[in-house]
């Protein structure tokens, strides 16, 4: 396989701003932007201090609010929501990482700005993490396969598609799932963490990345929605330490929150990484394009930063 020229360099970047959340959510992680261009922010509080909620931010300059709260588990008496995405009738898909082999892809529509349903698309999933709609597909990471026996100290995870229209889909966390598209293996003995974020791009392509080995993947799917293509875009020694989540801006930039390299990366169309903002993050999380900015969310803290991007 051929994979793109890597070049790793460093770019400035104007004045970051700081905005912080409400004493309701303990730690932010997944975004993305609603039909209404409102910037929305998964807060799974995994400290179990405040429920697992989801928040928005009407403009820049303002002040996050809870929206709603994501419904707990029978099973586990939590929510604990990570990524998010939006449908194309408003609808919203969240992740609720639950315990091994209780996690959920949930659907949330609204009604005057409140939940009118929520409905289950997926459960049984062992790590729900990332989320994506795509031509009326739903693409999941699991960072972890935990009944992929190895038996070589790797590990296994694997990104999953589900149809939008599925309802209480489970699966059986192997890559022997039909809703599996495509696995990789994480061989960090350290970080055995694997396929974490998830983006689309204009074109359909799908970035993923391994968070444990410091790689990232484009993936281009078929008709039937299911990968035809992969190639390795980010390599282990290019210095990306942990690729989290990703988004894509209108020019199909990919943004990568690199969580314990504690820096934010883009990597352009043609495959250069730039490192945007070095150190300064509290295990950076998930990044977000939002009215000319990139947001990230400091999942080890309780804010969430701004940095303007340059034309």
């Amino acid at each position: 396989m051929k994979f793109l020229l890597v070049a790793f360099l460093m770019a400035g970047v104007a004045s970051a701003g700081v905005i912080q959340m409400p004493s309701t959510c303990t730690n932010p992680d997944g975004m993305a932007v609603d039909p209404q261009g409102r910037l929305v922010i998964a807060a799974p509080n995994c400290d179990r201090k405040q429920p697992g909620a989801v928040f928005r931010l009407d403009a820049p300059g303002g002040t996050p609010v809870k929206w709603f709260e994501v419904p707990p588990l029978a099973e586990s008496g939590y929510s604990q929501p990570m990524g998010v995405c939006f449908g194309p009738e408003g609808e919203l898909y969240v992740c609720d990482c639950q315990k091994k082999g209780f996690g959920r892809v949930l659907r949330f529509t609204f009604k005057d700005d409140r939940v009118a349903s929520c409905e289950t698309v997926a459960e049984g999933l062992h790590n729900a993490n990332g989320v994506k709609y795509l031509n009326g597909r739903l693409y999941v990471t699991q960072a972890f396969l935990f009944d992929v026996p190895r038996g070589d100290g790797a590990a296994t995870s694997g990104l999953y598609m589900f149809n939008a229209s599925d309802r209480n889909v489970r699966v059986g966390n192997t890559p022997a799932d039909r809703e599996c598209v495509f696995c990789d293996v994480t061989r960090n003995p350290k970080n055995s963490c694997g396929l974490n974020g998830v983006a689309v791009t204009s074109k359909g392509e799908i970035y993923t990345g391994n968070y444990g080995d410091g790689r990232v993947w484009k993936l281009t799917t078929g008709a039937d929605g299911r990968i035809v293509k992969a190639v390795e875009v980010v390599h282990q020694e290019a210095g990306v330490v942990t690729p989290d989540g990703l988004c894509v801006d209108a020019e199909d930039n990919c943004y990568i929150a690199d969580m314990f390299g504690r820096q934010s990366v883009k990597i352009s169309p043609d495959g250069t990484v730039t490192v945007l903002k070095k150190d300064g993050f509290n295990r950076p999380s998930e990044p977000c394009v939002w009215r000319g900015n990139l947001y990230i969310a400091n999942y080890g803290g309780t804010t969430v930063d701004e940095m303007p991007l340059k034309k």
